[in-house]
This record gives structure tokens, sequence and C-alpha cells, in this order.
């Protein structure tokens, strides 16, 4: 039997990486608000998370079985300068699309993040208090909690990383990092901040195997190691054949920032790995994506 699957937010940075995904058991289809988008296999419609009604239409359209939630406000700094917008979007839009998929008996899974953490306490298991120290990260935990205690026989947690991948569509901070290094320019990266970053294509298949296991609870999908940025970096820098010199070493505690930063928010992702997540080592990964650009 085929699974529908729904996936808001489809034109962000994870998003993307479900390109590919559709298999004879599997359908995808998407939601994309300011950016349309194209993708293979995969159809996608217009959506504003805020318009219920309109979410509403397209689950009595499509029919999923499970939807997954991606679209966000996910800057940091953005969401501590902009609290009431992230309230609206993060965590208000997020209970009313919980809402109709609890009256159509839908599996709902809500992407949350490693920054529900206060990072004085890593590695952090599904198990652990979160304290979020930033207006982004409270508020997802916020809605976590919430969102459990609204459904919980089908609403999913999934905790995702600090995630890297090559998308000139939606770039993130290895698309970045990579141009400046390969133009000579340097780069700063924080010693002192933790995190178990993940390639966003591991990520991707941890909640599509969520999905259609229709687990429920809390899942950690972080990758295999702890590292700090710097780290990631320099090996980023060695597998460009780059003088690693270009990665500067800075702290983040110095850097001034509107959010407030933990630093170390690194994640236990045993449970998940044992259901069947297999998320790579950086290195490998590395190697793999900038292979094919």
């Amino acid at each position: 039997m085929q699974k529908k699957i729904l996936i808001t937010g489809i034109s962000g940075f994870v998003g993307y990486h479900f390109t590919g995904k559709q298999q004879p058991n599997r359908q995808l289809f998407g939601t994309y608000h300011q950016n349309p988008v194209q993708l293979e296999d995969i159809n996608c419609y217009p959506l504003d998370i805020r318009n219920t009604e309109a979410f509403i239409e397209l689950l009595e359209q499509i029919q999923p079985d499970t939807v997954i939630h991606l679209a966000a406000l996910s800057n940091p700094n953005y969401c501590e300068n902009h609290p009431e917008k992230c309230q609206e979007i993060n965590s208000a839009a997020t209970f009313h699309l919980i809402t109709a998929c609890q009256e159509r008996d839908i599996h709902f899974i809500f992407a949350s993040t490693d920054l529900v953490f206060d990072g004085k306490m890593a590695p952090y298991s599904e198990k652990d208090a979160t304290n979020g120290i930033m207006t982004y990260g409270s508020d997802k935990a916020k809605t976590e909690y919430l969102a459990n205690l609204m459904y919980p026989n089908k609403v999913t947690i999934a905790r995702l990383p600090l995630q890297y991948g090559w998308c000139e569509e939606a770039p993130n901070f290895l698309t970045n990092w990579v141009k400046t290094l390969q133009s000579g320019e340097t780069i700063n990266a924080f010693t002192d901040e933790y995190r178990t970053a993940a390639w966003a294509g591991d990520v991707v298949d941890g909640l599509l195997l969520l999905a259609e296991q229709e687990e429920k609870g809390i899942w950690h999908l972080g990758g295999p190691a702890r590292q700090s940025r710097y780290d990631f970096a320099v090996e980023l820098a060695k597998i460009l054949e780059i003088d690693t010199t270009l990665v500067l070493p800075v702290l983040q505690k110095n850097i001034k920032m509107a959010a407030a930063r933990p630093a170390d928010v690194s994640m236990n992702s045993e449970k998940a790995v044992q259901l069947g997540y297999a998320p790579g080592m950086a290195a490998k990964r590395l190697k793999m994506i900038l292979g094919k650009i």
C-alpha cells in the first residue's frame, strides 16, 4: 500500500533533500510559501501555514497518511528580534495544523531542534529536560510540549541537529564556507560551540523512517559525532585541499548576537539508530557532497 506524505516548507534547505526520495510505496507532496519550487517527482503546492482553511483543503485533496511539518522561522537572531512573529508562525500556526490533522486521524511529525536545550548537560537524550535560552529554542520547546498534550497518539517530535549539504537554491553555511575558502578568503569558526551535525540527506531519511513506521514520541536525528564548528571547518578545508590556516578559530562567547547560543547541544541519537537511522560521518559525507559539485 502506498503511503502519502505531505511536507510543509519543502522550499527550504531541508526540503530540497527530499528530491529523489519518491519510491513505489511512497508518494511525496510538498508546500511552499514565498519561493515556488519544482522538485523531481514531488507535487508542490503554495501554502501559507497560517491559513488553516487552505491547509484543510489541501488535506482533503491529498488525504495524506503523514504530515512532516518543516515550515518555520528558523533563524534564531530573527526570531529573537521578532518574538511575536516567531510565536505566530512557529507555534500558533503549528497548533492549528495539528488540530486539523487530529480531526482527520493523520500522523503529524513536528520538526523541532537541538536548540531546545541550554547546552549545559550534553550529550542530550530524548528524556532530558528542555530549557531553551533563546526565543527560537524556547518556543520550539513549548510547541513540543503542547503538541504532545494535544495529540499524544499520533504526534512525533523529531529534534533536528545543525545540518549541512549543498543547495544553490537554499544555501546554508557549508555552501558559503566552500565558496569563501575556494576564493582564498578566511572564514571564522567557533571553537566553543559543539553540535552533532548531520548531512541533511541523512536527516530526511530519518524523517521518512519515522513517517513510514508512524513512530510517536520524541526522537533525536543528530549526526554520529560531537564536533565543534572549528573542527568541522578544518576537516572541510582538508578535503578541499585548502590551507587550514584560512580557518580562523574564534570564540562564540565573544561574538555579539541577538540570540544567546548554547555552548554544547550535541544529541544522543541511539534510539533512532536502533530503529534504522544511519547518519554518516562528516568526512565521508563531505567527500560525497563535494564530489558532486
